[in-house]
């Protein structure tokens, strides 16, 4: 038992504990064939799995739970399953089943005078309710569910009932409620080591300065929320944080913002909302199974019909606005051809210098994002992958794809928008170094180091630059050393003294210098050369202070003028 609660304890601080704890539960309650035991090992893996948005593993060990506590007649085993299912069905937005799940635990809880799970109970119908704008219906749970948690003494649900009545009175507009409500949360939250409370009473601060339109303050909330949420490791919550924070940006009319954190919702939400969908279909076929085979099958007969006639009617809808967008391009392009003619004469020389302008635009990007990623890259790291499999280590092919696959996203994200946040920056960076390392068996090591003064600030800079000149250092410099020598790389972000707008970036190898390594490339100084001067170029461009040198190459020697390696500066503006 005293596994179980340091389980669930963990589970809002340090989920690796948590799963570590829960383990040893099982491993005991086996060993001594203690049923209660199973039960509560199997609950906390299903609280575990739902934070890490995994719902269809969540159903799972649910049902095993339920399964054990209804032989042994374990109430609170049962209700604190009850509960749970009804938290993962208002996640999937099945809020009618949510709230039946949550009044059967209050019932169960009412039942054996367990005040607090009574009030977590009462707060997550409260919640729901919410969900579905009931606001007073909400609030009237609520403050019973104030009364349970008082009489329980519990710290962590009463906060959560309080940063509750803050929302409630921020859409009431009553501001001096809701900030009452909110610093007793806030103090509340504080006294407890448990994440999940404190990423509660964040959100409601957030909320409430949303109501005032005050974007600004609610966005610094909002980040403050995510990054407790990172530190968790809870997707669900970071997934939500990331479209509110995309709402807020929006409403600032900060676009690029805005469309960066929703492409972060749908990467994330892409894994959870496809397990969430087996989880609910997996879930309704364990009932149909178990309790009501006849009316579940019907049911999913009538939805099964449903889908189709929606379908149908997307593929209609599809098809007749497919039809009037090539009317309506059609008739744009005639109403072009028109002006086109009657304005050819006049307008030729302009557009003729817009065309020269677009194309060489449009070749600096094309080059610069070619630059980013070579295609030798591409093939070896599928012959990588072959060779694992050949070679039957199943294990490494699985961990060099899955990272290869997030690699390719990323740079995907990347090469859509102008600019990147330093911390995606140095994930990105990482991923591609630990796939070279993995390719070239550790022939050298790596190092990030960041300025203090950088973390967590959340930064922006220009995309598609550092990795080229990391790839240059790995292939040019470190790979033809001996293989007996040490092989280091290191990239350092780092302020620059009277410079607010712009950061400096140094990579940094061991080599075996530029000048042995021209002997060996000699066909590629050419290409390099003039892929060096497009990046010049496009950080010009973006920098306030248009510098032309703000890449320079160092060859660093001994006093015997024997090289020791290269280290590139590259001077990045703050976008």
């Amino acid at each position: 038992m005293n596994t179980h609660r340091l389980s669930y304890r963990y589970s809002e601080i340090d989920a690796s504990k948590a799963w570590d704890y829960a383990k040893q539960t099982e491993l005991v309650a086996h060993k001594i064939g203690f049923e209660k035991g199973k039960c509560l090992a199997n609950i906390n893996y299903a609280i575990l799995e739902s934070m890490r948005g995994n719902f269809q593993r969540s159903a799972d060990f649910y049902l095993r739970a339920i399964e054990i506590a209804e032989k042994i007649k374990f109430t609170r085993g049962l209700s604190i399953a009850y509960n749970n299912v009804g938290e993962n069905y208002m996640h999937l937005k099945e809020y009618e089943k949510s709230i039946e799940y949550s009044k059967k635990a209050l019932a169960l809880n009412h039942l054996i005078k367990e005040n607090r799970g009574q009030a977590i109970n009462l707060e997550q119908i409260g919640a729901v309710y919410f969900l579905l704008k009931k606001y007073e219906l909400a609030q009237e749970y609520w403050l019973k569910g104030i009364e349970f948690a008082r009489d329980a003494d519990n710290f962590n649900v009463y906060s959560q009932l309080h940063s509750d009545l803050s929302k409630f009175f921020s859409i009431r507009k009553n501001w001096n409620q809701s900030k009452k409500h909110l610093k007793k949360a806030d103090s509340l939250s504080a006294l407890s080591d448990e994440l999940l409370y404190q990423i509660f009473a964040a959100k409601a601060y957030a909320f409430m300065f949303e109501k005032q339109t005050l974007y600004d303050s609610s966005i610094h909330w909002l980040r403050h929320a995510l990054s407790l949420s990172k530190d968790l490791g809870n997707r669900n919550e970071e997934c939500e944080i990331f479209q509110l924070l995309a709402n807020q940006y929006e409403a600032l009319r900060v676009f690029d913002s805005a469309f960066y954190y929703l492409q972060k919702n749908k990467l994330l939400s892409d894994t959870i909302l496809d397990a969430k969908n087996i989880a609910h279909l997996n879930f309704v076929q364990a009932q149909y199974e178990a309790q009501e085979k006849d009316e579940e099958n019907q049911q999913l007969k009538l939805m099964k019909r449903e889908q189709e006639r929606k379908l149908n009617e997307k593929n209609w809808l599809l098809l007749a606005s497919l039809f009037v967008l090539l009317l309506a391009c059609l008739s744009i392009f005639l109403i072009y051809r028109v002006l086109q003619n009657e304005k050819k004469h006049q307008l030729l020389e302009e557009e003729n210098k817009i065309s020269q302008y677009n194309q060489q635009v449009a070749e600096l990007e094309l080059m610069a994002l070619r630059s980013q990623m070579n295609p030798h890259f591409l093939f070896n790291s599928l012959n990588s992958i072959r060779n694992y499999i050949i070679k039957n280590e199943s294990s490494k092919a699985s961990e060099y794809l899955a990272n290869f696959a997030k690699l390719m996203r990323l740079i995907l994200d990347a090469s859509q928008q102008s600019k990147i946040v330093l911390e995606d920056e140095v994930e990105m960076l990482s991923l591609y170094l630990d796939l070279e390392l993995m390719r070239f068996s550790n022939r050298f090591i790596y190092k990030f180091e960041t300025a203090e003064e950088l973390e967590g600030l959340g930064i922006s800079i220009p995309s598609m630059v550092i990795q080229p000149f990391i790839e240059n250092a790995i292939w040019h410099g470190l790979l033809n050393k001996d293989k007996g020598e040490i092989a280091f790389l290191s990239i350092r972000f780092l302020e620059i003294a009277d410079i607010d707008d712009e950061i400096i970036c140094e990579i940094e190898d061991n080599g075996i210098g530029r000048e042995a390594s021209a002997g060996l490339q000699v066909d590629l100084k050419k290409h390099k050369s003039k892929g060096i001067q497009i990046t010049r170029d496009r950080l010009s461009k973006l920098s306030k202070h248009k510098n032309p040198n703000s890449i320079q190459i160092v060859d660093l020697k001994n006093d015997k003028g024997e090289a020791l390696g290269t280290k590139v500066i590259i001077q990045l503006p703050i976008l």
